[in-house]
């Protein structure tokens, strides 16, 4: 029997726990009979077109190492596919008689895996292409989450409030905090920082997301009024990608001394605060924190990336190409999930809507519906923290 070799490469932003998914399909890979070589392309598509395959059957011990940890070990890339370099692809893959590619990724990888299993089908070639899902946004349409948003959301929601008791005790002056999130174009991540907002005097006071559009002057508004009416610090959440309107740049601002004069939304606004109300205001960005703090890695999150890395595997074996292994929801309580396959002619590189039922816009914050959603992948588990002894 000729054996078949496989492919594997990591893409986009990595997440706590891309490096599983790796592990998953490599593991799963090594065990058939049917499977030969497997391969890692370094730094997504480039190592694929640079011809710098690496050869994984002996490195198992340290890709089960690396899957405790951040960063994926196989390097990425956010390489986007051109037309030429189908051909140069599919003749790589030839070359090494790989007939699996599995590429974990978000929305770009989902529309490079179409994208190489149309033009492999209409060239005649038998290579199974099959995209594993990975993005801290949550954002990637058929499937219920994404593997990495569990942790990132975990990491995001107890971190409020930890920034809350630390701003409790400290009442010497009042001020507003911002603090940036990650999450793109949709509020998935945003949203979750206010997952343990239980009262209103609880933190963050106020969440915006990138999904609504806001006038500069409603935001304002917003914040004096939550300042005025709780005499003391305000948590405020910002998406990356928040559009403001009406929010105009300040020619008098300073920059910001890390981004220099691209400052981010937080700072935009902070400056804004400051200027209009007088207000004390400080801005916290943990950009790649939320993709790197291993210490809040959720646990379905990391056995699901697991599995689908596993999955996919099993599903490319059985024929499946040109499709995504999905994560369906059975249960919530008790959480219970299972493995499907979904062709992307309908899902690639489409962005997944935060549902208007998730989301309380009065109060800017989210609906017992998305912590239902969300606390299962965040295995269930909360802060306990303790904020006053009076």
């Amino acid at each position: 029997m000729n054996k078949m070799n496989v492919v594997i490469g990591q893409s986009g932003g990595p997440t706590p726990v891309i490096n599983a998914s790796l592990r998953g399909a490599v593991e799963k890979a090594l065990k058939h009979d049917q499977v030969g070589s497997v391969y890692g392309t370094p730094n997504g598509l480039q190592g694929i077109l640079n011809h710098k395959l690496i050869r994984l059957n002996e490195k198992l011990p340290e890709i089960c190492k690396a899957s405790e940890q951040p960063g994926a070990i196989l390097g990425t890339s956010r390489h986007p596919l051109a037309e030429e370099e189908y051909a140069k692809i599919i003749d790589e893959l030839e070359r090494v008689n790989a007939k699996i590619f599995c590429y974990i990724g978000g929305n770009g990888s989902s529309r490079t895996v179409l994208a190489l299993h149309r033009y492999a089908s209409a060239m005649g070639k038998d290579i199974r292409f099959v995209h594993v899902p990975k993005t801290i946004d949550n954002d990637l349409d058929g499937t219920d989450h994404c593997p990495g948003y569990g942790s990132a959301s975990k990491f995001l929601s107890h971190t409020v409030q930890l920034f809350a008791a630390d701003m409790l005790s400290l009442q010497t002056v009042s001020k507003v905090e911002i603090i940036e999130v990650m999450g793109g174009n949709r509020g998935w991540l945003p949203a979750a920082s206010a997952l343990f907002k239980k009262q209103e005097t609880d933190y963050p006071d106020l969440v915006y997301l990138p999904d609504h559009p806001i006038d500069a002057d409603a935001f304002l508004a917003d914040v004096d009024n939550t300042f005025s009416s709780k005499g003391r610090s305000i948590i405020v959440i910002v998406p990356d990608h928040m559009k403001v309107n009406h929010l105009a740049k300040d020619p008098y601002a300073t920059e910001d001394p890390i981004r220099g004069h691209n400052a981010g939304i937080g700072f935009r606004l902070s400056q804004y605060i400051n200027r209009q109300l007088k207000i004390p205001t400080r801005v916290t960005v943990p950009n790649s924190l939320f993709r790197i703090a291993s210490g809040f890695v959720s646990r379905v999150d990391y056995q699901e990336s697991l599995l689908l890395g596993d999955k996919a595997i099993d599903y490319a074996l059985a024929g499946y190409s040109g499709g995504m292994v999905t994560l369906e929801r059975q249960s919530s309580s008790p959480y219970v999930s299972r493995v499907q396959w979904a062709q992307l002619d309908d899902f690639a590189g489409k962005e997944k809507t935060f549902p208007t039922s998730y989301w309380d816009a009065s109060r800017h914050m989210p609906t017992p519906a998305f912590v239902d959603y969300l606390l299962p992948l965040i295995d269930q588990e909360e802060p306990g923290l303790v904020f006053s002894l009076n």
